[in-house]
């Protein structure tokens, strides 16, 4: 049987589409959606390593912080914190606690003469001078209510000493107010500052309050009410506190955020 010539073209186009709709739908479209799809997975996983790569320069960044935040603290302990022992004008509160007893009004003693030493700074004349507060004669309380701990997560004693009043020129007062910043081992806060009078002979009255953060890693634990003081004036080993081996207190890093 002859074919005639528009047969055999119908046949070769016949074939050629059959032939192109299974290049078509077996391997074009499905490779199409494939180079998509992995095309799509690139920019998701571009996406990802960038989120990846901003989150470890925020980590380094915060580390970075964290850094500079202890460091600033360090130096507030070098200068403005009491030193860590009785002997050096601190307080060890690792000793026991009816040591501490005796302790605690020696520390107290040594801060009031801190104190009267700073209100004269500037040449002023003190008027009307606070007096630090006297701590418990209990053994059962006197960290607790002297220094604040554990109510605070480390040992720290705060003297809000109200007013404060001091007379002299305008530069000696000056001077005197701006002098409470650098106040060696302890944080002053000084507000409310009001000048009366008439130059050269000026009173000044302001507020003052006094903080003194407590080094060391240790402190002494809780004895029950009426128990009998340990043998000997000296402290064991203080249970683990505050500083827990460099931890929350002055000695390890800045304070916890709850002061």
């Amino acid at each position: 049987m002859k074919l005639s010539p528009l047969t055999i073209i119908l046949l070769g186009l016949s074939i050629s589409i059959g032939v192109l709709s299974f290049a078509l739908f077996h391997h074009y479209l499905p490779n199409k959606a494939t180079t998509e799809n992995l095309l799509t997975q690139v920019d998701l996983l571009k996406t990802e390593a960038g989120k990846q790569k901003r989150a470890e320069q925020r980590v380094l960044k915060a580390v970075e912080m964290v850094q500079l935040k202890a460091d600033e603290w360090q130096a507030v302990v070098a200068a403005h914190t009491p030193p860590h022992g009785l002997g050096a004008g601190g307080i060890d509160l690792a000793r026991n606690r009816w040591q501490l007893v005796i302790d605690a009004r020696k520390f107290r003693n040594e801060v009031q003469r801190d104190l009267n030493r700073q209100l004269r700074r500037g040449g002023v004349t003190v008027e009307n001078g606070p007096t630090i507060p006297f701590p418990s004669t209990s053994a059962t309380n006197v960290v607790e209510t002297y220094f604040n701990y554990p109510s605070i997560r480390f040992p720290v004693a705060i003297y809000d000493l109200g007013t404060v009043s001091v007379r002299g020129t305008f530069d000696q007062i000056d001077q005197h107010v701006r002098a409470w910043s650098t106040m060696p081992n302890y944080l002053a806060v000084t507000d409310g500052l009001r000048i009366t009078g008439t130059s050269p002979n000026l009173l000044a009255t302001y507020n003052l309050s006094l903080v003194a953060y407590i080094r060391g890693e240790t402190v002494s634990p809780p004895v029950p009410e009426g128990a009998a003081p340990a043998s000997g004036s000296g402290g064991g080993p203080g249970t683990p506190g505050f500083g827990g081996g460099g931890g929350g207190g002055p000695r390890g890093g800045p304070p916890p955020p709850d002061l």
